[in-house]
Parts: structure tokens; C-alpha cells; sequence
């Protein structure tokens, strides 16, 4: 390769050296062709295969993930449904992590943040949903523990949401509690079904349906 020194950029040009630039230029030119002409190995049919697979399946959990975030747990079932071999199951999950593609301390976190906004819903629920989706029980705790209103609170917005003008007054002008229990059975099963635990929900309801009644 032809030497250049620095000295020769500080030179006027048209003093009888050459333009450096060109020089650099025409240098990387050859190397180009070089390395472009240079005979290449044989390529292994098997490792082609290989990179051909791994790319697939990369590709087709990527589509995946463009619909909605999904666990790493999530992934790995979907290549378990074609039967990808465990090394290179395991290769396209790596590749996924390297671009930042999974992340299930995020995914848990961002899933009971939507679930408990969306639906309502409390800690025991939005456990079992996240250990369906196979996300480890050190990311589901964190998640669950994340946020500022505590699972009562929650609770007892929920049971207030429920509670409109009519049902107010009429418990107020009750006597003989009829509506009152007819509230609370209907509030329990919705508690229930929302992952609220039985003593909890026992609690809140009672203490929401009296201030319903002092307020209506």
C-alpha cells in the first residue's frame, strides 16, 4: 500500500505530488476489488440451512410482537409449535434479546399497569394471567408491587364505580335491607372474578355500601 504523510495534506496542491485524497481513494478502490475478486470458500449446505431456519422463525416472531408485546415464555411456545429444534429455538430467542426485543420484567410491569387501568383488576388475577404467559415470579412480584394506590384502594374505587345515584338512594329510603344484600352478593361475585381476595372484598363492600347509604 502506498504510504501517504500527513505532511503531504498541509502541501499545495499543483507543487508536484498528487491530490491525497485521490491517492486515499484510488487505495480503497483497489482493496475493494481485491477483496471482492478474491475466491470464496465453499459454503456449508448444512450451516445455509441453518441461517435460513434461524432467520424464519425470527421473522415470523417479530410479526408476532408487531401485533402486541408478548412474554419470552410466549415466544418460545410458538416455536415449540413447529417443532424448531432446541439449539436453534434457542438462537432466535438470543437474537431477539440482543435487539431488545424481549424484556419480561417490562412486559410485567406494563401488563398489570393495562389490566389493573382497563379492568379493574386485583394482584391474585393479574398473577395468574402473568404466569400463564411464563413470566418469572421475580417480575411478576416487582410489577405487582409497582404503582402508588394500594390493592384496597383499588378495590374500593371498583366497588364505588358500580354504585350509581339510584342504588344510593335506595338505599338510603331501605328498611329492611333487601337492596343492600342484593348489592353486596352482586359486588362479591364482581371482586371475585376481578382476583380480589374473599376477606378483602368482605371488608370494602360493607364500608362502601354504609357510606353509600350516609351519602345518598
Amino acid at each position: 500500500m502506498t504510504s501517504f504523510s500527513p505532511r503531504d495534506a498541509d502541501a499545495p496542491r499543483g507543487v508536484g505530488i498528487a491530490d491525497p485524497d485521490a491517492r486515499v481513494r484510488s487505495e480503497l478502490q483497489r482493496r475493494t476489488r481485491e477483496i471482492l475478486e478474491r475466491e470464496r470458500p465453499g459454503a456449508d449446505p448444512e450451516a445455509i440451512e441453518r441461517e435460513r431456519t434461524v432467520v424464519r422463525e425470527c421473522r415470523h416472531l417479530m410479526r408476532l410482537l408487531a401485533t402486541r408485546a408478548r412474554s419470552e415464555g410466549e415466544l418460545r411456545s410458538k416455536l415449540a409449535e413447529p417443532a424448531v429444534p432446541a439449539a436453534l429455538a434457542q438462537e432466535v430467542i438470543d437474537r431477539l434479546e440482543r435487539a431488545d426485543l424481549l424484556d419480561d420484567a417490562a412486559f410485567a410491569a406494563e401488563w398489570v399497569r393495562q389490566r389493573r387501568e382497563l379492568r379493574g383488576l386485583g394482584d391474585e388475577a393479574l398473577r395468574r394471567e402473568l404466569v400463564a404467559k411464563q413470566v418469572e415470579e421475580v417480575h411478576i412480584d416487582a410489577a405487582l408491587a409497582a404503582g402508588e394506590d394500594s390493592e384496597e384502594q383499588r378495590c374500593r374505587e371498583l366497588v364505588r364505580s358500580r354504585l350509581d345515584t339510584q342504588d344510593r338512594r335506595r338505599l338510603r329510603r331501605e328498611r329492611d335491607g333487601a337492596h343492600r344484600r342484593r348489592l353486596a352478593r352482586r359486588l362479591d361475585a364482581l371482586l371475585t372474578r376481578k382476583g380480589y381476595p374473599g376477606d378483602m372484598a368482605v371488608h370494602v363492600i360493607s364500608g362502601e355500601l354504609r357510606r353509600a347509604a350516609d351519602r345518598a
